[in-house]
């Protein structure tokens, strides 16, 4: 019987600890945050930036797309115009 209650009590503990590892790696993979690169940033704000010159964006559907694709071409034409390094 002593057995048993032994057994039962490493099989808890047993259980306990691997709650606790699998809490730890929960608690590790929160604090793992996007990494943003110089370059994320840049163009974000550069997208901003021709966002701000155009007029609001559309609420069709259609005209939407229309406007991803002319805020896309003016992102290309600033890009182009910046020299390379």
């Amino acid at each position: 019987m002593l057995e048993v209650v032994i057994f039962f009590i490493a099989l808890l503990f047993i259980a306990i600890i691997g709650m606790r590892s699998e809490v730890d790696q929960d608690r590790s993979k929160l604090n793992v945050s996007e990494q943003v690169s110089p370059e994320n940033t840049f163009l974000t704000q550069l997208q901003h930036k021709v966002e701000t010159s155009l007029q609001p964006r559309p609420s069709d559907a259609t005209l939407n797309r229309h406007y991803d694709a002319l805020i896309k071409a003016e992102l290309d034409a600033h890009l182009s115009s910046m020299p390379n390094s």
